[in-house]
């Protein structure tokens, strides 16, 4: 049975359009209760409420209730999809991995119990909580049956990433070559992702926590001149996004709540878009009262900034502080303003 790795909310637009899998179950993501404070060295989980108590589906056996776990975290999923709310995301998405840890502690030792691994691992990736994807990710891994080599080549590709949002970059060369070099056969869009990102890992190498953000000097959609180092001495926020992405577009009511908070304090966006007709991104500005500027050259993924940053999947997002350094990659949610408003307090 083929099966999609759901979260495209969390996951990014080119890779949720990559990701078509044969993995013979579902998944849903695992959140964690947020930190009061954030540290700057990582990018943090989105928070969630306490959980309650988890009831499985009926069945006779492991299988046929892990059948049924997944469809009820496929409309669980499709539910979070559709969601502006950051809270009632990760509330859905709260719930979606304490069932499959239930499912777990129920059912160990079963075929079932090693897939729930696979899919946890996947989905801690998709909501920011790097080590517990690497604990289920690594796990998998270990105890996948020989046959098992696109769900393994997946797992590693996840390892991948998540080295890579951690800033373990000869980690997550290492996991990508392992992609290539062992499962480059298994699934060919998984494969040219992975070249396209490992292409891409010098750029991610120098954008770095901590480094400066690649200059640029453009002018926006409305005739202003824009460049980080103009932002100096104020927190910024330079979004890669495009309205045909349905995950940055889940994502904008959020952020657009955030900048009207913070921007009288001193916040600031610069929006790039990956967009390829003016008119639908002018007429989305308008529509929903982005009040931002906007860079677009009409060149999809070849948008010029894009290209100097390595983007290969959006949403994408770099937080700089007042300094003029990056401090924060690819917060979402309730995330993105505990962020803006720790940066905000800072001096530069």
């Amino acid at each position: 049975m083929r099966l999609r790795i759901l979260i495209t909310t969390l996951v990014g637009a080119a890779l949720a359009a990559a990701i078509v899998v044969a993995v013979g179950r579902d998944r849903g993501p695992e959140p964690a209760v947020a930190e009061p404070q954030l540290k700057s060295e990582e990018t943090k989980p989105l928070g969630v409420p306490a959980r309650g108590k988890v009831t499985l589906p009926a069945g006779a056996t492991s299988e046929e209730v892990y059948g049924k776990l997944t469809q009820e975290i496929e409309s669980l999923s499709k539910q979070a999809l559709s969601s502006g709310s950051p809270e009632e995301q990760a509330r859905l998405f709260s719930e979606m991995e304490a069932k499959l840890v239930a499912f777990r502690d129920k059912y160990p030792n079963t075929p079932e119990y090693r897939d729930a691994a696979f899919q946890l691992g996947a989905l801690n990736y998709g909501v920011q909580k790097y080590d517990q994807a690497l604990k289920y990710l690594n796990e998998f891994v270990a105890t996948a049956e020989p046959e098992e080599r696109e769900k393994r080549a997946f797992a590693h590709f996840y390892l991948a990433e998540t080295h890579k949002m951690k800033g373990n970059y000869d980690k997550a060369e290492a996991e990508y070559r392992t992609v290539l070099t062992r499962y480059g056969d298994v699934n060919q869009r998984l494969t040219q992702f992975v070249r396209g990102n490992l292409e891409g890992l010098d750029s991610e190498r120098k954008l770095a926590i901590g480094g400066e953000p690649v200059h640029f000097n453009v002018k926006s959609t409305d005739g202003k001149t824009l460049s980080p180092a103009a932002y100096k001495g104020k927190v910024l926020l330079i979004d890669f996004w495009a309205t045909w992405c349905g995950p940055c577009v889940a994502e904008m009511p959020n952020v657009r709540q955030v900048y009207r908070k913070y921007h009288p304090k001193g916040f600031e966006i610069v929006g790039i878009s990956l967009d390829q007709s003016r008119e639908k991104l002018n007429q989305y500005v308008k529509t929903n009262q982005i009040e931002w500027p906007q860079y677009f050259d009409g060149k999809y993924w070849n948008n010029d900034i894009a290209v100097q940053y390595g983007i290969k999947s959006i949403p994408a997002t770099f937080l700089v502080d007042r300094a003029g350094k990056i401090r924060y990659k690819s917060l979402r949610g309730k995330q993105l303003e505990a962020a803006v408003a720790q940066l905000l307090e800072e001096k530069s």
